[in-house]
């Protein structure tokens, strides 16, 4: 395909047809160039990380003896030691992924996956970042295995809040991806102590079930907690690599059930589409697996099935109703897809059945989900028993266990039972294991607690400057602010905008600019005065571009070219064709980044590792000593961007009647969007290059117009003769 796309675009070209058809040329380049990226790309797909080895398991939890298999819900690995007084092998703790714990917090560009060792007192015992596709790395490489980083993890407990810049050191310039790494490994390791170190765990008696506790009970449970205590029938399964298939189902008895668990935002949707369903019932089901989404979202639900009795029982293709992401709810936020489906009546509620599943011509099945509590004698029975462990059967005897690991009979007991004690106080366990606790608190309260004040003392200083330059129009002060921005948003912060953000904000949504108060300054900055006087970023914010400057400034004249105008006219619309690049991994879901080939900021004030990339840097560093300002005119994606905001702007730059004859202002252009009288605003960077002639009254501007209007008419007059 690409080789057909080259012949035909070089005989369009050959035809002088290239104008007419360069929509075609320019999809069969963009194609050609994708298909190399993606061979190229860094951080490529989901499946190259790598598998969890016991030395892995050994490197997070130093002094464990052995590892269980991967089990329960969610899945973890056991860690035994053995009692120095006794010398018996005991339960020291569990070893997770942070993945394995949805939600997964979004990092700069993707989720950072994290191993995770944490003792029964809920301290972390070690952490090693397992696998993160950070768009970051390739211009700064693998920022987050430098020493110190992980390490500083260690031996701090759950109850911790994880501050970033209080409780943990961030990586200079990369605050997001800490926040992100740090907000995980909390969240995750009190969420897999809601499942596996609750009292309701180690209680004595009969596990409550969902056909019969009351909304008062179900109310004070964490979802983490309704899973462990069954509540939920679970199945799952390996779908390659470290990757697991996981669906969740409960049964919802009525719509109060319903509406506690979907919550208040999804509730009605599942009940325009369950009202006249009196001969079935009513199961949510919640999708967890890859981080290739599109394995979740396009699973079928009627993949879901149910065996009781040896039959099975399953669903038609149209007996499901999406709820999708849920905002609020029991189950809000534990999911990558969530819906309602409807089960026939065959299905005996009132006895033990299993809930299976079918992924790619695999299948599994969960452990028998019991909704009421099973007959007096069976109940007895659990009682002397305690509660069902992780990996063993339940009460009702069905001994269907798909994954569940076995644990030897000998240290059964030090698992799990009424016997097992931690290092919790009761105290802070119900802290742990209140709502709010285990789920995040406001966005606003996070970002403010790990905010660096001097840090954004130091932005705002920038921008008052840089606001000052452009409103006073004096050349000194405007040399002043690019002084700073070098300085400071270049240098030292690091905290220039990039091309990158904007990936990360369409990507991730709006959270993802809250997370960072310097970001959201410098962005809302950028986005207001972009749409009302232009591209003020590009003329003073700009690092790269004020770089770009210094050249102009310091490379004498007899050196420096422009383009040939017809050239020019042309050329500038090559950064909106780049735009489009970058933006096509982030628009079709795809496993890479593209934007760090073509903008060079990264590289440049990050001091990337690459030798590639400072190769493609100090390129057009040289090109724009010669061509001014030449990445900002031709090639620059968050340029073009802008640009296309500043279109919108109702504060543009004034012209007068002697810009039909002068060339004073146009010569002096760095970005040559000056043509006499005429201003392509778009590729303005409000530089004040012109206006302060204007107001110096440089070249014709000088004389009175009304010297200047007889000129004026003679060039019209001449013009129309010709």
């Amino acid at each position: 395909m690409t080789s057909n796309c080259s012949v035909t675009a070089l005989r369009r070209v050959r035809s002088g047809r290239f104008t007419a058809d360069r929509v075609h040329v320019f999809r069969c380049l963009l194609f050609g160039f994708l298909l190399l990226a993606g061979v190229m790309a860094p951080g490529g797909a989901r499946a190259q990380a790598p598998e969890i080895t016991t030395d892995l398991l050994r490197q997070v939890f130093p002094g464990a003896t052995r590892f269980s298999e991967k089990a329960g819900a969610p899945p973890v690995w056991r860690a035994f030691t053995t009692d120095p007084a006794t010398g018996a092998e005991v339960h020291a703790g569990f070893v997770f992924l942070t993945s394995d714990v949805p939600p997964e917090t979004v990092g700069y560009a993707a989720p950072i996956e994290v191993l995770v060792g944490m003792d029964l007192a809920g301290t972390l015992t070690g952490v090693h970042v397992v696998y993160y596709r950070e768009s970051l790395m390739s211009s700064r490489g693998d920022f987050l295995s430098r020493p110190g980083i992980q390490s500083q993890f260690t031996g701090k407990s759950i109850l911790d809040e994880f501050r970033v810049r209080r409780d943990v050191q961030p990586v200079t310039g990369a605050t997001i991806t800490m926040v992100a790494m740090a907000t995980g490994v909390r969240n995750a390791g009190r969420r897999v102590a809601a499942a596996y170190m609750s009292r309701a765990r180690s209680a004595d008696g009969p596990l409550p079930r969902i056909g019969e506790i009351s909304l008062d009970e179900l109310a004070r449970l964490t979802w983490p907690e309704i899973v462990a205590l069954e509540m939920t029938a679970e199945a799952e399964m390996d779908v390659g690599g470290n990757d697991q298939f996981r669906v969740s189902v409960m049964y919802l008895r009525d719509p109060a059930l319903m509406e506690a668990v979907l919550g208040p935002t999804r509730f009605p949707v599942a009940t325009r589409a369950t009202a006249e369903l009196t001969d079935r019932h009513l199961m949510f089901f919640g999708l967890n697996g890859p981080t290739d989404r599109s394995t979740v979202l396009s699973f079928p639900a009627d993949s879901i099935f149910f065996v009781q009795n040896g039959d099975t029982i399953r669903i038609g293709r149209t007996d499901n109703v999406s709820t999708g992401l849920l905002p609020d709810g029991k189950a809000g936020g534990a999911f990558r897809r969530t819906g309602v489906i409807f089960v026939p009546e065959t299905l005996d509620v009132h006895k033990p059945f299993t809930v299976g599943v079918a992924v790619n011509g695999a299948r599994t099945e969960s452990k028998a989900y019991t909704i009421y509590t099973p007959p007096a004698a069976v109940t007895a029975a659990s009682s002397a028993a305690g509660p069902a462990a992780e990996g063993s059967s339940t009460a009702t005897g069905d001994s269907s266990t798909a994954g569940a690991e076995t644990v030897p009979a000998e240290v059964q007991t030090s698992v799990e039972g009424p016997a097992l004690t931690f290092d919790f106080t009761d105290d802070q366990l119900a802290d742990l294991l209140a709502e709010d606790s285990v789920e995040e608190t406001s966005a606003l309260a996070q970002t403010l607690a790990r905010t660096s004040w001097p840090r954004v003392a130091g932005l705002l200083l920038v921008l008052s400057v840089a606001t000052a330059a452009f409103l006073s129009k004096r050349t000194g002060f405007r040399w002043a602010s690019l002084a700073l921005t070098i300085a400071f948003l270049g240098f030292v912060d690091r905290g220039f905008l990039s091309i990158s953000h904007i990936l990360s904000g369409i990507s991730s949504g709006p959270g993802f600019y809250i997370s960072d108060l310097s970001l959201l300054i410098i962005a809302l900055f950028t986005l207001l005065t972009t749409i009302f006087v232009g591209r003020i970023f590009c003329g003073y914010l700009c690092p790269f571009g004020a770089i770009q400057d210094v050249l102009d400034r310091i490379v004498p004249k007899r050196f420096q070219r422009e383009l040939p105008a017809a050239i020019h006219k042309r050329a500038h619309f090559v950064k909106y064709g780049i735009l489009a690049i970058v933006l096509a991994p982030v628009v079709f879901h795809l496993p890479f980044t593209l934007y760090h080939w073509f903008e060079p900021f990264g590289t440049v004030f990050f001091w990337s590792p690459s030798i590639l990339l400072w190769s493609i840097a100090l390129g057009i560093l040289a090109v724009s000593s010669i061509v001014p300002r030449f990445y900002c005119r031709y090639m620059c994606p968050l340029g073009a961007s802008l640009a296309i905001g500043s279109l919108l702007a109702p504060f543009r730059i004034r012209r007068v009647e002697h810009c039909r004859i002068c060339t004073v202002c146009e010569r002096s252009c760095p970005t040559g969007a000056i043509n006499k009288e005429q201003i392509n605003f778009k590729e303005c960077v409000r530089c004040n290059a012109c206006e302060t002639r204007l107001i110096e009254k440089a070249g014709v501007c000088k004389h009175s117009i009304e010297k200047i209007r007889p000129r004026l008419v003679q060039i019209e007059a001449g013009a129309k003769s010709r």
